[in-house]
């Protein structure tokens, strides 16, 4: 009889050890989506990256440090570090393209949080960039070329909203306008153009370069990215 206890003692261990341990209570975050695609951009544009994480644990979330890669700068600070069981955060970063010409990005974004068991959560950015044609350029060179900047908009788009120091030539004149000044400008001399979000300066520079006038460059993204990258900074009304 007591060899039929010890062992139905030892068959109620065994079967206990067989059970999942209840979890701790603990922080856990998770991520609205892990993989942010910003698709296809033009090297010189800055893509938009954001997330939005909860706390779906039981105990408060401290996040210790996240770590970007080089080309994914912080958009705004991060408003809190600590977060509460069932409360969320967007992460805002911004995607400088520059350097990453024909180059598919696929890199993470780490958060390292205060449960050692499933930090860090890991974050993915991942899209193409194009590199730039011969007859494009990025906002980042205006600051160290000497250059003309042209807004090839119509007059009214041009009197409602341009970037300072700019002369408004319209699409449909900026040939006849390249012809007539052509015997008076040097080749170190840059001529910039740029649109509405580059589309038409950038029609407009290949079709300049096409004819011989290799100085013509279109701003890739146009006042669209201009914007994006510096909001309403150098902008003015009028003629």
């Amino acid at each position: 009889m007591e060899k039929v206890k010890i062992f139905h003692f030892f068959c109620l261990v065994l079967f206990l050890s067989q059970l999942p341990a209840f979890p701790q209570e603990a922080p856990e975050l998770t991520s609205d989506k892990l993989t942010f695609d910003f698709g296809t951009i033009r090297e010189g544009t800055n893509a938009r990256v954001t997330f939005t994480i909860f706390n779906t644990g039981a105990k408060e979330v401290q996040i210790r440090e996240i770590r970007t890669f080089s080309a994914c700068v912080e958009a705004r600070p991060l408003a809190q570090s600590n977060l509460a069981p069932g409360k969320k955060l967007t992460l805002e970063y911004v995607f400088e393209s520059l350097g990453y010409g024909g180059a598919s990005v696929n890199k993470d974004i780490e958060i390292h949080y205060n449960n050692n068991r499933l930090s860090p959560l890991r974050l993915n950015v991942k899209g193409k960039v194009l590199s730039l044609e011969p007859y494009q350029a990025s906002l980042g060179e205006l600051t160290y070329n000497f250059f003309v900047l042209i807004d090839i908009r119509s007059e009214q788009s041009f009197a409602q909203e341009h970037i300072i120091g700019a002369i408004n030539i319209p699409f449909e004149k900026i040939d006849k306008w390249a012809a007539d000044v052509s015997q008076v400008i040097s080749d170190e001399l840059i001529i910039y153009l740029y649109s509405e979000d580059g589309t038409e300066s950038d029609k407009a520079a290949k079709m300049l370069q096409d004819k011989g006038h290799s100085q013509y460059i279109s701003i890739v993204g146009g006042l669209k990215e201009w914007k994006n990258q510096r909001g309403k900074k150098f902008l003015i009304s009028g003629r």
